[in-house]
């Protein structure tokens, strides 16, 4: 997609910078791959992140501001935007060029909205912002599949009816699934490849499903530690597919805002399992994958690749764990896919 969305730096931030000259912390949620920016002006600076894909265009932006600031924005195109304020306090709005508001954003809220072409302004408060957005292909919700995300259909209709003016939907909170799936998001963004793009259409989709929980959370009916469970589980398979075995526990407990003990019993009551199991579980899950993989490309062997990206520094390691869980050696389990009896 091409770009369409512009804000204007300058008057705020002033001109980019070398970031070796700048004296400026790395960014709070990193883009593998796209343009980054840096920006100082007096007390004010801003981080700019952005990754064009053939499906979605991506934005970040880490803000430090020591007074409320407007800044002007350009659309060019109509596109269905969801904007993301992901730190814990502070206010952002947007408003038209007719000084109506638009959306306004607590800390860790969220909003869908269908912008038109033209001027807007994009008013915050003073503080740390950190602003995640992307605009998408809305051609995946034609055809009634936009029948199950209710709190989306305003916008996603105005879009088809090219309307004349802005849609929001209702704002939902940023939950810690979708925190840890947006970092997820980032750090395996890759240009270049058609393979990759459509990776990226998926995960987006997988962000609107997730959109969709959240309001239904918030419209009640939830049991709390049921959520927590399910929220610890999700966390756990999005991490580990990172990082692998080298997840800490204790930082799935921290995103939710509980000690790991806590955690842990919850998690054994709701989902019958330890939660270090259900880790063990997800990284032989996630080195079967690969293992399979490996008959794709004709390869009964070339396991150490594979021990890395389950976050093992040592192949021996990986072989041992990979034999106590599930009773045969990587290479007796890729060899048994030939034969029919892998699972």
């Amino acid at each position: 997609m091409k770009k369409t969305f512009f804000p204007e730096l300058d008057g705020i931030f002033g001109r980019p910078i070398d970031p070796r000259q700048s004296n400026m912390p790395g960014p709070s949620l990193r883009f593998s791959d796209g343009e980054i920016e840096f920006r100082k002006k007096e007390n004010h600076s801003c981080t700019k992140q952005r990754f064009k894909g053939w499906y979605g265009y991506l934005q970040h932006y880490d803000m430090v501001l020591d007074e409320p600031v407007c800044i002007p924005i350009n659309v060019t195109q109509k596109d269905v935007h969801v904007f993301y304020l992901m730190q814990k306090r502070g206010t952002v709005a947007l408003w038209d060029d007719k000084k109506q508001l638009v959306w306004q954003l607590e800390g860790q809220r969220a909003v869908y909205v269908y912008l038109t072409p033209g001027s807007y302004e994009l008013r915050l408060s003073a503080g740390k912002h950190r602003l995640f957005s992307f605009y998408f292909d809305t051609g995946i919700f034609r055809y009634g599949a936009d029948e199950e995300f209710a709190f989306m259909q305003p916008p996603l209709r105005a879009h088809l009816e090219n309307r004349p003016y802005p849609v929001c939907s209702i704002d939902f909170a940023v939950d810690p699934v979708t925190a840890a799936y947006i970092e997820h998001i980032c750090r395996n963004l890759r240009k270049g490849s058609m393979d990759n793009s459509i990776l990226i259409s998926e995960q987006l989709r997988t962000m609107h499903h997730l959109s969709r929980d959240s309001v239904l959370r918030g419209q009640g009916g939830d049991n709390h530690k049921q959520h927590l469970a399910i929220s610890a589980k999700k966390i756990i398979e999005i991490e580990v597919a990172d990082y692998g075995i080298k997840l800490e526990l204790k930082a799935v407990a921290e995103r939710l805002n509980i000690s790991l003990s806590q955690l842990g019993d919850v998690f054994k009551v709701e989902c019958g399992i330890t939660i270090n199991a259900y880790k063990k579980h997800c990284v032989i899950e996630k080195a079967k994958k690969l293992l399979r993989n490996l008959l794709t490309t004709g390869g009964l062997g070339h396991t150490w690749d594979i021990a890395t990206a389950c976050g093992f520094d040592d192949r021996t390691a990986f072989h041992r764990f990979f034999k106590r869980e599930t009773g045969m050696t990587p290479m007796a389990y890729t060899k048994s896919m030939v034969f029919g009896s892998g699972r």
